[in-house]
């Protein structure tokens, strides 16, 4: 139904003074929306950060979103693979859902935390290792069912070899990236080539929701279910494992 508004608005008086500053000349219209394209991107990855202080990890919309999702897609009793699972946050999730979880990261503080905040959750069917996913992957790891890419494609230098690594390895997918379609300014950003134009200052790549479809069709995988609420791409993929 959406979210009724009064049609009497009160307009702040800091939104009055936004306003008054941009009437300030420029040197051209280019230049003006440059500025409150780069204005707009640092507030708005301000209020990003901000939101996971204000919000506990069960109670952030965007891993309550995730949570629903994986909820209604899981296999029952699943043997989970999480790579690049960071501090734990999908982690504890994935342990609510599946039979068995291994979460790997390369970085040993990112596993520590990880292992803690696990520990306060009591889950004891959720292991967690310091090593880089794609060796992980390369030494031969054993087959599960879902292998979980949350947040991870976008910071890999060749995300398309790793997929196919992955769809050999697993029946499922899970990935989820930034979604680049999300904002409209983006696309302003990409026409006028500012240098904010990125979601993260470690990623590679941006991902719009044709880009990331075709790189993972491309990679052997189907793409059974998506979700493109609250900025993010969700994807749930079976493999070509699933026909052997």
């Amino acid at each position: 139904m959406g979210i009724e508004i009064s049609r009497a608005k009160r307009v702040p008086s800091i939104v009055r003074l936004a306003y008054l500053l941009n009437r300030i000349p420029r040197r051209s219209n280019k230049s003006r929306l440059g500025l409150l394209l780069d204005l707009e991107w640092i507030f708005s990855h301000l209020c990003h950060e901000a939101s996971f202080t204000a919000f506990s990890n069960s109670e952030h919309p965007l891993r309550i979103v995730t949570r629903d999702l994986l909820l209604r897609v899981f296999p029952a009793r699943a043997q989970v693979l999480d790579l690049g699972c960071g501090s734990g946050d999908l982690l504890a999730i994935l342990g609510e859902i599946s039979a068995d979880v291994v979460g790997v990261d390369h970085s040993a503080e990112q596993v520590g935390l990880a292992r803690l905040h696990l520990a306060e959750k009591g889950l004891d069917n959720v292991r967690v290792f310091v090593t880089d996913g794609v060796e992980y992957l390369q030494g031969g790891g054993a087959p599960v069912d879902v292998v979980v890419l949350s947040h991870i494609l976008e910071h890999l230098e060749d995300p398309s070899a790793i997929l196919r690594d992955v769809a050999e390895l697993c029946s499922f997918v899970y990935v989820e990236v930034p979604d680049f379609e999300s904002q409209m300014s983006n696309e302003f950003r990409r026409l006028l080539g500012r240098p904010l134009i990125f979601s993260d200052l470690d990623h590679i790549w941006e991902f719009d929701r044709r880009e990331i479809t075709e790189l993972l069709e491309g990679a052997g995988l189907m793409v059974l279910e998506t979700d493109h609420r609250l900025g993010m791409l969700r994807l749930w993929c079976s493999s070509s494992s699933l026909d052997t």
